[in-house]
């Protein structure tokens, strides 16, 4: 099955390489506005050779890395007490959904005037953007854990924090992972955003300025670059998620 879908996926997108390749060449589309793949890797060769290309790249890292960071640290232990505990879930339930329901970019202006356009701002969108779906998937983990195992954890005289830690956490860290894996993903994006909002430096930055420049192999080259980062770590922590539900099975 592996095999069979790595062949599949692998014909697909050499088949949209070769379309996008050809298209402009046969005067279907004009190559200014698509580009080519081979321009593009020509471009993208260019900016690896300038002095701010791993500059850039550190920068919008290091803004991830941190936010993710921050809302892992967060998320999972605060999704896990809540789920745990209902009073506690019913109190801060109703802002949690309220900034969950609202699009996290829209509190990017504000989180710009209070941190300033340095990489504060930029970390505190990643932790945003992350932190709900963590969160929230933690919380729903917790709450999913089939009652029947805690009962019987208990006719063993087993305590709360034996319960928590030897048949709610272990139970509920498939959905942990999901929510990880969702909020990598917003995390990503919320950088990448936040740097073409407002920023001096970062990936995000150089695709704003290649954009209106209207230097189309370099905006998709860098474009590109964002997004097989967050095809390789979405695919990692998928891999894990995989393996989680296939020994919980």
């Amino acid at each position: 099955m592996f095999n069979y879908r790595t062949l599949v996926s692998t014909i697909t997108v050499m088949a949209f390489l070769a379309v996008w390749e050809f298209a402009p060449r046969a005067g279907i589309v004009d190559a200014t506005f698509t580009s080519q793949p081979t321009r593009v890797v020509a471009a993208g060769l260019e900016i690896i050779r300038t002095a701010g290309f791993l500059h850039d790249v550190s920068v919008s890292l290091s803004e991830f890395a941190l936010g993710f960071t921050l809302a892992i640290a967060v998320g999972v232990p605060l999704g896990l007490v809540l789920g745990r505990f209902p009073v506690l879930r019913y109190v801060l339930d109703p802002p949690i959904m309220a900034i969950y329901a609202t699009p996290h970019l829209a509190l990017l202006p504000i989180i710009v005037v209070w941190l300033g356009i340095g990489m504060q701002s930029k970390i505190a969108v990643a932790f945003v953007s992350g932190v709900i779906p963590i969160l929230v998937n933690a919380m729903a983990g917790v709450r999913g854990v089939d009652g029947s195992w805690i009962v019987a954890a208990r006719s063993f005289s087993a305590r709360e924090w034996d319960v928590f830690v030897k048949v709610i956490l272990p139970a509920s860290l498939p959905s942990v992972i999901l929510g990880i894996r969702l909020g990598l993903s917003r995390a990503v994006l919320g950088v990448v955003v936040a740097e073409m909002y407002q920023s001096q430096a970062g990936v995000g930055n150089e695709i704003m300025r290649y954009g209106s420049e209207f230097r189309t192999d370099y905006l998709l080259f860098d474009v590109l670059l964002v997004s097989l980062f967050g095809l390789t770590a979405t695919s990692a922590v998928r891999a894990l998620e995989e393996r989680l539900w296939t020994a919980g099975e």
